[in-house]
């Protein structure tokens, strides 16, 4: 085979590859303002499992030739994602807190230090689970990366990205969006010289991390904009109430008739707080005695007897939106 024959069709076998697939199917409004929460991305090889991220895959040390970045592909596609959620019509949970309340449930990878997060307990968990025992949402949002792949063939170098995000509904179990988005980005015989000296430098590590970070940007971009809506409520400008931690000062379970509950929790400042046990005391006042720190006191009537009631701390903003979290210590019981 001639030279140019051997170009020309390696060329087209190049150009084949990078052509871009959007597929994605849409179950509800999306100008519907849900609360979801945006779990953890993973990486997942050619089967669909979860695997151990290769830093390697976005870190690149070569001189003179790309920039070093900190984050694993899983991380930095979340990122985007949640920039990309800006402009949906959803009410977003602020990512440090879903961090934090699924560490604090027990989300973290036995024995590991620092602590990291179990992603095969993650995505094993149920979005009725994750709404109702460990984050106030509706829906929760899963991500995987599914490609992630830098080649270079000396004469062409290709980046390649590709994901699957699903949310699904909390309340029903089925998927109310779902896209499997894969697109690609050539640098060489077909579109100019690449730039670098050495054509022997190694496959995955030739290309500028520049290259795949704009074409993840991209993805992320049409990956969400199904979703997005230009008449956006004035209050989705804002993060949902969050709360961050909470409890109370009966540690045996028993309360008195003669003495008091005290409730605290941690959270978003300058809201509405409120506490309930069980179905008893409802809607407690609690007062913020400094920032996002909220205190109240629940004092047994005589008539008062229960047996078991967990407490319930809610937190409202201005807008009406409400975010509660049961305290997971000792049930109270007064008798």
């Amino acid at each position: 085979m001639k030279l140019t024959s051997f170009l020309s069709v390696a060329t087209a076998a190049l150009l084949a590859g990078c052509q871009a697939t959007y597929k994605h199917t849409l179950n509800f409004n999306p100008a519907e303002p849900i609360r979801i929460a945006v779990l953890p991305f993973a990486q997942v090889d050619s089967d669909g499992k979860l695997v151990r991220e290769d830093e390697n895959l976005l870190i690149d040390n070569v001189g003179l030739v790309s920039s070093k970045q900190s984050e694993t592909p899983a991380e930095y596609m979340q990122s985007l994602v949640q920039s990309e959620l800006s402009n949906a019509s959803l009410d977003v949970i602020t990512p440090a807190i879903v961090q934090a309340d699924l560490l604090h449930y027990g989300f973290a990878k036995p024995g590991s230090n620092p602590v990291t997060m179990d992603l095969d307990r993650v995505f094993a968990a149920t979005p009725s689970e994750i709404c109702s025992k460990i984050l106030s949402c509706d829906a929760v949002l899963y991500g995987k990366v599914t490609r992630w792949d830098r080649s270079y063939y000396g004469l062409q170098s290709v980046a390649t990205v590709a994901v699957n995000l699903r949310l699904v509904s909390a309340k029903t179990g089925k998927v109310m969006y779902e896209i499997d988005a894969e697109d690609s980005e050539s640098r060489g015989i077909s579109k100019g010289p690449t730039g670098f000296s050495n054509l022997a430098l190694e496959p995955i590590k030739g290309l500028d991390n520049e290259i795949i970070q704009n074409l993840a940007r991209e993805v992320a971009d049409r990956s969400i904009s199904p979703l997005s809506n230009r008449s956006r409520p004035e209050f989705l400008k804002t993060a949902p109430p969050a709360i961050i931690a909470s409890g109370h000062d009966a540690h045996s379970g028993s309360v008195s008739k003669s003495g008091k509950l005290t409730v605290v929790a941690f959270g978003s400042p300058s809201q509405s707080a409120t506490f309930s046990v069980g179905n008893v005391a409802l809607n407690v006042p609690m007062l913020e005695r400094a920032p996002g720190h909220y205190i109240g006191e629940y004092f047994p009537l005589a008539t008062d007897s229960f047996s078991k009631q967990y407490v319930v701390v809610a937190i409202k903003d201005e807008y009406g939106r409400s975010t509660s979290q049961r305290i997971a210590k000792t049930p109270v019981s007064v008798q």
